[in-house]
């Protein structure tokens, strides 16, 4: 996606929460958007192919959840990071 085309997706609320659900490659790695916090400029990416160990309160392994990670998709003046020229979108491209 060119620089334009990120700067109208991050700036259309709609347009981010269409991406729910989508395939993306990020980082040489398949993972799927779970999330958005858009108060916070933050999407959240989980891998079905990789899980890790989530301790319970007492710091024991308890259980296996998905690999996440946690993306900031807009600065503090609302313009989109860098995040974006690192995701490759596997469903085909984004709307517009």
């Amino acid at each position: 996606m060119d620089q334009a085309r990120i700067a109208e997706l991050t700036s259309n609320t709609e347009a981010l929460r269409a991406l729910v659900g989508r395939r993306v490659r990020y980082l040489g790695r398949e993972y799927e958007i779970s999330d958005l916090l858009l108060e916070d400029g933050l999407m959240i990416l989980s891998s079905h192919e990789h899980s890790e160990t989530q301790d319970d309160a007492y710091g024991r392994a308890h259980r296996l959840v998905p690999r996440q990670q946690k993306l900031k998709i807009r600065d503090a003046q609302g313009c989109p990071t860098h995040v974006w020229e690192d995701m490759i979108f596997l469903d085909g491209p984004v709307a517009g």
